[in-house]
């Protein structure tokens, strides 16, 4: 039997996910202009919301792949297994995750998006899968 248990990183970041998704636009943009600000300030780096807004979905899908891929693994998945269905996972949730925000005011579903979110998941597989090659270069 699988452990559910290794996913409660995977939901509980599904959960957070779900909370910012539904805040209304105003809300959503209110915390984006925050974080822009702040960085303009105490980093000094010109930085538009736009950018901030999608580097934002990337990050947290990218999290998200990452903690489907230690669910999987500790359950003992093969390799391609724990890449492949993490990624899927990853797409499945960033597109219920865009169809839920069809019914928040001032937030669109965008398709765009999901491919933005996969994204995330994509590099997060790279990187993942770099780490596993160089892991098993230097076992050799």
């Amino acid at each position: 039997m699988k452990k559910i248990k290794y996913f409660i990183p995977s939901i509980f970041l599904m959960i957070l996910i779900f909370m910012f998704s539904h805040q209304t636009g105003s809300e959503s943009s209110g915390l984006s202009s925050q974080i822009v600000l702040w960085i303009q300030t105490y980093l000094h780096i010109p930085i538009s919301e736009f950018i901030v807004r999608k580097a934002a979905h990337m990050s947290e899908y990218a999290l998200l792949t990452l903690t489907l891929i230690y669910g999987f693994y500790k359950n003992h998945y093969p390799i391609q297994k724990i890449m492949i269905y993490s990624l899927i996972g990853t797409f499945l949730y960033a597109c219920s995750d865009e169809m839920h925000q069809l019914f928040i005011g001032g937030r669109a579903g965008q398709f765009t998006d999901v491919l933005i979110d996969t994204c995330g998941g994509c590099l997060t597989i790279i990187f993942y899968d770099v780490l596993t090659k160089l892991k098993y270069k230097q076992r050799r």
